[in-house]
C-alpha cells in the first residue's frame, strides 16, 4: 500500500479547482497528465457521482476504473471498482478550501497495487524511491494540474 499526501495553493476559488475534478469530457486529457482522452470512458453519472474508466500507455496501458464522488462539500474522492494496477478500495481525493481568494488544495492517494505485471511495475516505481519522492512527485502533478486549470479560466 502507498499513502500519499500533498498540498498546494490556487489563485482559482475552490468551485473551480473541484469542477476541474469533476470534468469528464475531452478537457480532462488536457489538465490531467495520466489521462489520455482515447482511454477516457464515462459509464455514467448522476448529481453527485460519475462511473469512469481512464488510462494511459505507459508500459502497456494502464487504466482504472472508478467511482467518482462529490457528495461531501469540498471534496471529490474516487474509488477503484476495477484496474490492471491498481486493487479495487484503492483510493484518490482532492479537497478544496477557501485561502487568499483563492484555495488551498490536498490530493491524498492511497493506492494498494495488482499482482500482475502492469501492478508490479507501478509498485515498484511508487516504492523503489521512497516517501520524499513521491511526495515531490505528486506534488509536482498536483502543481501543473492547477496550473492547467488556472490557464484556462483565464
Amino acid at each position: 500500500m502507498v499513502s500519499v499526501h500533498v498540498t498546494a495553493d490556487s489563485s482559482l476559488p475552490p468551485e473551480k479547482v473541484l469542477e476541474g475534478a469533476r470534468d469528464f469530457s475531452h478537457r480532462r486529457a488536457e489538465v490531467w497528465p495520466l489521462v489520455q482522452s482515447r482511454y477516457l470512458r464515462v459509464h455514467g453519472t448522476g448529481e453527485t457521482f460519475a462511473e469512469v474508466t481512464e488510462g494511459t500507455f505507459v508500459a502497456g496501458l494502464f487504466w482504472e476504473r472508478s467511482r467518482y464522488d462529490w457528495s461531501e462539500p469540498g471534496v471529490v474522492k474516487a474509488t477503484v471498482l476495477d484496474s490492471n494496477v491498481f486493487r479495487p478500495g484503492s483510493t484518490w481525493g482532492l479537497r478544496a478550501t477557501p485561502r487568499n481568494g483563492g484555495s488551498s488544495v490536498e490530493m491524498t492517494l492511497n493506492r494498494d497495487f495488482q499482482s500482475g505485471l502492469k501492478g508490479r511495475i507501478a509498485s515498484a516505481v511508487n516504492h523503489s524511491f521512497g516517501d520524499r519522492w513521491r511526495r515531490f512527485g505528486w506534488g509536482r502533478m498536483l502543481r501543473q494540474v492547477l496550473g492547467r486549470l488556472e490557464g484556462q479560466s483565464e
